[in-house]
C-alpha cells in the first residue's frame, strides 16, 4: 500500500499533471516513430509503454562525444554512477538507489556480465559499437527474470546499410588514442555491419592506497588498452521469416593500484546470438540461442599472469516467445527462457598462493512467462506473470500489473505494481571459504505513478516510485559468510523534459531518491534508517545541443548531491556535492569529414564518488570523423 509520504508525492505529481493537461489539450500529436523493445520484449511505441523509458540514439552519441558508456548513462535521471578512476576503470551503477547488481544489462538481447560478481563492467563496452541504448527504470523481472530490480539497460550495436562507412580517430589527455571503423555490406536479402575499435591510454594514478593519504605506495599511471570487433547481420529468408545474428569479441587490459594481490587485469569476452523470427498478420514468433563469456585474469604486483586468479562465466541462453494479436485492443504474449551459468573455468588464488575452486560450477534457471496488453476506451493495461526455477535456490514468482489512462492524444497517466527478484551469485553461494549455499533470492515490491506527455516538439516524463527490497544479501562477520539479513526502502521521483526545434535541443532532468537502509540492528532491534552508502540523493542536469549547419556544439551541466562512503574498519565519511560541466563543438571540414573537440569537467570540479580514488580531472579530446551517409 502507499504510505503517507507516497500520497503526498502523488498529490504533487497530480498538480503537475493538471498544468500539463491545459497545455496538452491545445498541442498537436507527437511523433510516433520511436519504437522500443526492452519494456515488453516486443516492438512497441514508446508513447504506449506504461514504464519509465529513456532512449539514447546514435545521434545523441554523435552530438555529445562520450568517452565511455558511463558518460552516456550518467546524464539520465535515476542513474547514479560511482567510478573507481577514469574511463578504463570499473564503475558501479545504482539505478533508483538499488544495489550495483540490481540492473540487468543486455547487449542485443544477450544477458551479459559475470555470474560470480553479478554485474557487468561497462568499461569493456566500446562506444563506437553502440547504435542506441534503451533504459527501462523500475522492476521488469516479470519479463526478464533475475537482476531486473532497479531496471533494464539494453545496448544495441551498430546497424548500417550496404555501402555506408563510418570511421574516426581521436587523441586526448593522458596520451589517449582511439580508432574505430564501421561498414555495412550485403545484398538485397542479406545485410551486415562490421565494427572494429581500438583504444589505449597511459591513464593516471587512480588510487591512493596509503594509510594517511600522504604517501602512495604505487605512485604510477594506471593505463588501459581495449580492442573490440563485432558483426551484426540479418537475412530475409522469406516474406514472413528472418534470420539475424550478432557476434562480438572484446579484449583488453587495465592497470590499477593495490597494496596486495594483482595490480592489473586482462579481460577476454565474447558474445553471440542467432535468432529466428516469424511474422504473419497477427502472429509473431521468435526463437534464439545465445552465449556470453565474461573472463578476467588478475595478476601483476609480483604475481605472474599464469598464477593469477581467473574468473570466467559462460552463460548459455535459449529463449522462445510467441505473440498473438486477438484484435487491435488485446494482445497475448508468452515465452520460455533457459539460462545455464558455468564457472568451471574459474580458479581463485588464496592469500597463501593455493588455488581453490567453487563448490558448484553450474546452475540452470528455467523460466516461463505470460503477458497481456489491452486497450479499452482511454484505458491501457498490462498484466504479466512469470515463474523462475533457479537451481539450488527457492523458485520465484514475479508479476507486473500496470493500468494507464490516456487523457487525450498527448497525455498518459499510469500506476504500476510489480515484484522483482535477484538470485544470489556464485560468489554469494560458493566462494571458497566465504560462500553460503543456504542463501535465497533478494525480493522487491515496487509501486510507481507515471505521467507521460508528448507534443510535437517536446516531451515530459514524471515518475514517482516506492521500492521495498527484502532479504538483501550482506556479509555477516559472525559467520564469515553472506546472509539474507538486510532491507532497503527506496523512494523518489524523476522529471525529464526535452524540447526540440530545428536547430537546438534542450533537455532538463531532476531526480531525487531517498535510499534508506531499513535493516534491523541485531543489538537495538531498531531499523538503521540511514542513507545507503555511495548513493547521492539529488541529481539535476541540463543539456543543450545545437546544429548550426557546418558548426555544432553541446554543453552539459550535471549536479550531483553529497553521498556517504566508508572503507572497511573506518567510520562513514561525507563526500561533497559537485557540479560538472562538459563542453564540446564540431565543425564540418568538407563533405563527409568532421572535426570535433570536447572538454570534460571544464570547471575542474574534480568530483569524488568513492573514498581513496583520485579524480580524473579536466580532459581534452580531439576527433577527426568520416561518414558517407
Amino acid at each position: 500500500m502507499y504510505n503517507r509520504s507516497t500520497l503526498k508525492s502523488i498529490a504533487a505529481v497530480a498538480a503537475i499533471l493538471s498544468s500539463a493537461t491545459l497545455v496538452a489539450e491545445e498541442a498537436t500529436p507527437s511523433d510516433d516513430r520511436l519504437i522500443i523493445v526492452t519494456a515488453n520484449r516486443v516492438e512497441q511505441n514508446i508513447n504506449d509503454t506504461l514504464a519509465a523509458v529513456e532512449v539514447i540514439t546514435r545521434q545523441d552519441i554523435e552530438r555529445t562525444q562520450p568517452e565511455s558508456i558511463t558518460d552516456l548513462l550518467r546524464t539520465l535521471a535515476g542513474l547514479d554512477f560511482v567510478h573507481n578512476g577514469g574511463a578504463g576503470q570499473s564503475s558501479s551503477l545504482y539505478t533508483r538507489g538499488t544495489n550495483s547488481d540490481h540492473t540487468l544489462v543486455l547487449v542485443d538481447g544477450v544477458r551479459v556480465g559475470s555470474a560470480t560478481l553479478g554485474n557487468k563492467n561497462f568499461a569493456s563496452i566500446p562506444v563506437a559499437q553502440i547504435e542506441r541504448i534503451e533504459v527501462v527504470k523500475g522492476p521488469r523481472a516479470a519479463l526478464w527474470g533475475s537482476d531486473a530490480i532497479g531496471g533494464v539497460i539494453q545496448i544495441f550495436t551498430r546497424k548500417l546499410t550496404k555501402g555506408e562507412v563510418a570511421m574516426s580517430v581521436s587523441l586526448g589527455s593522458d596520451n589517449k588514442a582511439s580508432m574505430d571503423f564501421s561498414a555495412g555490406f550485403g545484398n538485397e536479402k542479406v545485410n551486415n555491419t562490421a565494427t572494429i575499435s581500438y583504444e589505449k591510454s597511459d591513464g593516471y594514478d587512480v588510487f591512493d592506497n596509503s594509510t594517511d593519504a600522504s604517501e602512495d605506495t604505487q605512485p604510477d599511471d594506471d593505463g588501459y588498452l581495449r580492442i573490440s570487433a563485432a558483426l551484426r547481420g540479418d537475412y530475409e529468408l522469406s516474406n514472413t521469416t528472418q534470420l539475424d545474428w550478432v557476434v562480438q569479441f572484446d579484449q583488453g587490459n587495465s592497470e590499477f593500484d593495490s597494496s596486495f594481490g594483482g595490480d592489473q587485469t586482462d579481460y577476454n569476452n565474447h558474445l553471440w546470438n542467432i535468432r529466428y523470427s516469424y511474422q504473419l498478420d497477427n502472429i509473431f514468433a521468435q526463437f534464439s540461442v545465445k552465449q556470453n563469456r565474461d573472463q578476467s585474469i588478475s595478476f601483476g604486483n609480483g604475481t605472474l599472469k599464469e598464477d593469477g586468479s581467473v574468473f570466467e562465466t559462460r552463460r548459455l541462453q535459449v529463449n522462445g516467445l510467441a505473440q498473438y494479436d486477438f484484435s487491435e485492443s488485446f494482445t497475448l504474449l508468452g515465452g520460455i527462457d533457459r539460462l545455464t551459468d558455468d564457472v568451471d573455468h574459474s580458479d581463485v588464488v588464496a592469500f597463501d598462493g593455493s588455488i581453490n575452486n567453487y563448490e558448484e560450477v553450474e546452475r540452470v534457471t528455467e523460466s516461463a512467462y505470460v503477458s497481456s496488453q489491452f486497450k479499452l476506451g482511454g484505458f491501457i493495461g498490462e498484466l504479466t506473470g512469470r515463474f523462475d526455477d533457479v537451481e539450488a535456490v527457492k523458485s520465484d514468482n514475479t508479476f507486473n500489473a500496470s493500468l494507464g489512462y490516456r487523457i487525450n492524444d498527448n497525455l498518459l497517466v499510469s500506476v504500476n505494481r510489480s515484484k522483482g527478484f535477484k538470485a544470489p551469485t556464485f560468489n554469494d553461494l560458493y566462494y571458497p571459504g566465504f560462500g553460503n549455499p543456504e542463501l535465497q533470492s533478494e525480493i522487491s515490491y515496487n509501486n510507481e505513478f507515471l505521467v507521460k506527455a508528448n507534443w510535437q516538439n517536446s516531451n515530459l516524463l514524471v515518475a514517482y516510485y516506492d521500492n521495498e527490497i527484502d532479504q538483501l544479501i550482506a556479509y555477516n562477520p559472525a559467520c564469515f559468510c553472506s546472509e539474507n539479513i538486510n532491507k532497503a526502502d527506496l523512494s523518489g521521483y524523476e522529471v525529464v523534459y526535452q524540447l526540440v526545434d530545428d536547430k537546438i535541443t534542450h533537455k532538463v532532468s531532476a531526480s531525487y531518491v531517498d535510499p534508506i537502509d531499513a535493516s534491523i540492528d541485531p543489538v537495538t532491534g531498531q531499523a538503521n534508517n540511514s542513507q545507503l552508502l555511495r548513493r547521492a540523493k539529488h541529481h539535476y542536469g541540463y543539456e543543450i545541443t545545437a546544429d548550426l549547419g557546418d558548426l555544432s556544439f553541446f554543453a552539459q551541466f550535471n549536479y550531483v548531491g553529497s553521498r556517504f562512503d566508508a572503507v572497511f574498519g573506518s567510520p562513514e565519511r561525507r563526500l561533497e556535492s559537485y557540479l560538472q560541466v562538459n563542453l564540446g563543438a564540431g565543425y564540418q571540414l568538407a563533405n563527409h569529414w568532421d572535426l570535433k573537440v570536447k572538454v570534460s569537467d571544464f570547471t575542474e570540479s574534480n568530483p569524488q564518488t568513492i573514498i581513496g580514488y583520485n579524480n580524473v580531472g579536466q580532459q581534452v579530446f580531439v576527433t577527426l570523423q568520416y561518414t558517407n551517409f
